[in-house]
């Protein structure tokens, strides 16, 4: 068996390609929050010819889902940006791919680094920049960058981790007091390569993990206006709720509702913020 092919089997074994609530949670990140944001500011920006970026695309799950989803807009260019070159690569195959099967328009691929984007200063309409920053030591260093690379008035569509998530704050308080015991039951089934360690404290390399509020100043202090909050999933997925088909289903049912509530960013495991390039930074 060759590389290649064992590398195709070992991602189709993983635990997270294969749960059916984690399929929901990445539905609706890519399709309603990116997709949906991205359309509605597409549709409004005049350019003849709009650059769309992902920063930190990885190998473009949620770009191609983008794309798809603001399919019936014309003159866009879409780019996805990353430092791993082989998730790039891997990326700009399945764009020749689409391109030649179904005749879709091809996204370009760049590999860069967030602290240095290898992009000219105000040529950006868009940039998304999703579950990328809570991985970054410093996220003010990228903030930067993305407001170099934005045009005055471009917009900026940032989702990370929502420390405020009660599902998560509840869930976290029980297994402190039943001594990591509701961690175990939560992930029992899972295969040691895609899922958390049980002894993670953060979990898959997030190390700045804030609030809505800390995001808020640092971004309006890069020279970012803040349009909206974007509330996501209530729940990542995990083996518990693929075991509990009756309590995640209920969920699922329910989580369009909790888009109307007051409360609704308290249940939500991801954050999405809308922001706007001031006209004169």
């Amino acid at each position: 068996m060759s590389d290649a092919e064992r590398k195709k089997l070992l991602a189709q074994e993983r635990y997270f390609g294969r749960s059916w609530t984690h399929i929901y949670y990445l539905w609706k990140r890519n399709r309603i929050m990116l997709g949906k944001t991205t359309r509605s500011i597409l549709q409004i920006t005049p350019h003849k010819l709009r650059r769309v970026l992902d920063l930190g695309c990885g190998s473009a799950t949620s770009l191609f889902e983008v794309f798809d989803v603001c399919s019936e807009i014309h003159g866009v260019q879409w780019y996805g940006l990353d430092l791993n070159i082989r998730e790039v690569l891997a990326g700009a195959h399945r764009s020749r791919f689409r391109v030649s099967e179904w005749n879709k328009r091809a996204i370009s691929f760049l590999v860069g680094d967030s602290f240095y984007l290898p992009i000219a200063d105000a040529s950006l309409d868009m940039l998304l920049c999703s579950e990328v920053l809570e991985h970054l030591p410093d996220p003010n260093l990228a903030i930067t960058e993305i407001v170099r690379v934005l045009k005055p008035s471009a917009y900026a569509f940032i989702t990370t981790p929502n420390p405020n998530n009660m599902v998560e704050r509840l869930g976290y308080a029980i297994d402190k007091m039943t001594r990591g015991a509701l961690k175990r039951a939560f992930w029992k089934g899972h295969d040691k390569i895609s899922a958390p360690p049980l002894g993670a404290d953060v979990g898959f390399g997030h190390v700045s993990v804030y609030p809505y509020r800390t995001w808020r100043v640092w971004l309006e202090k890069a020279g970012m206006e803040i349009i909206r909050k974007v509330r996501g999933p209530m729940v990542f997925g995990g083996p518990f709720f693929d075991r509990h088909h009756l309590i995640s289903g209920c969920i699922i049912a329910l989580d369009p509702l909790l888009d109307r509530l007051p409360c609704r960013f308290l249940l939500s495991a991801n954050l999405g913020i809308l922001c706007r390039k001031q006209a004169r930074h």
